[in-house]
């Protein structure tokens, strides 16, 4: 890994860390953490949400100010795109992936730091304070949890895959795919299927091989691009759900060890 990789790694590492210690301190009065609404009853934000994307985002702006910035809740930067247009090097952060599992006293929430280089994920940290576990991977260093190496299974039959999911906000609007028809063909086929909450986390559990494959529709780039990095580092295989590359801003993405990839895709693969 280059030595300027290094330098990416670690300051996302290190904000990333910051921003969930800032989520932490929220925990012991999380029935006074202020909750709203980002359009849909079912899509909440809070306080410990922006608190933690301003200690990230100061920190980028501080450490590398010819940076774009995208993260999610607009606090110091414009809100869902990036502060400068056509950047080279654009962070993309989510300061609370899990949001709903926060805010119900789940410890499967993250803080996500990723940086894309000519549009290409190529550092991402995602940390899970609660869980004590610190995912991070740079292209061409490897993945590894709290600096133990990980890596995606090695299974190759669907029957005896444990594969991951998740709902979209928009699940009860006119038009929307609302995941049930995949999920209905996955969860006849699998050993078996679980939805945690958090997208990043998910990716994360692909890489190191809790889970044998996920996938997920109507996602942000922040929802996905620092756990993207992990797969790939780990040896495993990301496409959109129509095996393109439109994973990263377009809205949807499996992923998986590379050995279930076609079969995963014959089972849940389609446009949205």
């Amino acid at each position: 890994m280059s030595e300027i990789l290094r330098e990416y790694l670690a300051v996302a590492e290190r904000l990333a860390v910051a921003g969930g210690e800032v989520l932490l301190g929220y925990v012991p009065e999380l029935a006074k953490v202020r909750t709203e609404f980002k359009g849909r009853p079912t899509e909440l934000v809070t306080v410990a949400d922006r608190a933690a994307e301003e200690v990230i985002v100061q920190g980028l702006l501080e450490a590398f100010p010819d940076h774009a910035i995208l993260a999610e809740e607009g606090v110091l930067t414009p809100k869902g795109r990036a502060s400068i247009e056509d950047a080279e090097h654009l962070w993309i952060v989510d300061p609370l992936d899990g949001t709903t599992n926060f805010v119900h006293g789940l410890n499967y929430f993250s803080v996500a730091v990723a940086l894309a280089i000519r549009g290409e994920p190529v550092v991402g940290v995602v940390h899970a304070p609660a869980m004590g576990r610190t995912y991070t991977a740079a292209r061409g260093c490897g993945a590894h949890c709290n600096d133990r190496p990980i890596h995606v299974t090695d299974t190759d039959q669907v029957a005896a895959a444990l594969v991951s999911t998740g709902f979209s906000y928009n699940r009860s609007e006119s038009g929307a795919d609302d995941n049930t028809g995949r999920l209905a063909k996955a969860l006849h086929a699998v050993r078996d299927l679980r939805r945690f909450g958090s997208a990043e986390l998910d990716l994360c559990l692909t890489a190191e091989g809790s889970f044998d494959a996920y996938w997920e529709l109507y996602l942000a780039p922040y929802d996905v691009a620092a756990g993207s990095v992990l797969v790939h580092e780990a040896g495993g295989q990301i496409t959109d759900l129509v095996g393109g590359d439109d994973w990263l801003y377009g809205g949807q993405i499996l992923a998986s060890n590379g050995a279930l990839h076609e079969a995963m895709m014959a089972l849940v693969g389609g446009p949205p």
